[in-house]
């Protein structure tokens, strides 16, 4: 994208930088607010999806998640390793595995709420909430239109 405001050797204006970059901010973010729960961003969504659709397969947490297969792989066996979700093989079809949230992966999730709750209002508070949620409303319409281009589409809507 070559423009009179963006020029290639002026990266700090482009778009896919700073989309990156605000990325990198909000982790930072998210990882300072949950500090002493050793939980992840991609974590924290897996639990959630996993908890509003008790025994889905792991597929369909990619999907929903938009997360690649490595990741949520990666993603369920910490999860699991930590006793906050449990894989049970599906009688139908013994190469599938259902996903269900724990007692205590629901306790953590409880208690980690606010934390990321706060998070993402630290992430959004410079910008005053008429802008907030203008810049939300953006995101989602830019996200939701290059969708199909994703290496891993989000499926059905939904996000962890």
């Amino acid at each position: 994208m070559q423009s009179e405001t963006h020029s290639a050797d002026d990266i700090g204006n482009l778009p896919g930088f700073l989309i990156r970059r605000c990325n990198q901010v909000a982790m930072a973010i998210f990882l300072d607010e949950t500090s002493g729960f050793d939980l992840s961003p991609a974590q924290y969504g897996a639990l959630s999806v996993v908890a509003a659709d008790p025994g889905l397969d792991q597929t369909r947490l990619m999907e929903r998640s938009a997360l690649d297969r490595s990741s949520v792989t990666k993603c369920v066996e910490r999860l699991e390793a930590r006793g906050l979700i449990r894989r049970e093989v599906d009688p139908a079809d013994r190469r599938v595995r259902r996903l269900y949230i724990t007692e205590p992966g629901q306790q953590l999730r409880t208690e980690v709420r606010e934390h990321v709750l706060r998070s993402q209002a630290r992430l959004l508070a410079p910008l005053g909430a008429e802008r907030a949620t203008q810049l939300l409303a953006m995101l989602k319409e830019l996200a939701d239109s290059h969708n199909a281009a994703s290496r891993v589409p989000l499926r059905d809507g939904d996000a962890a």
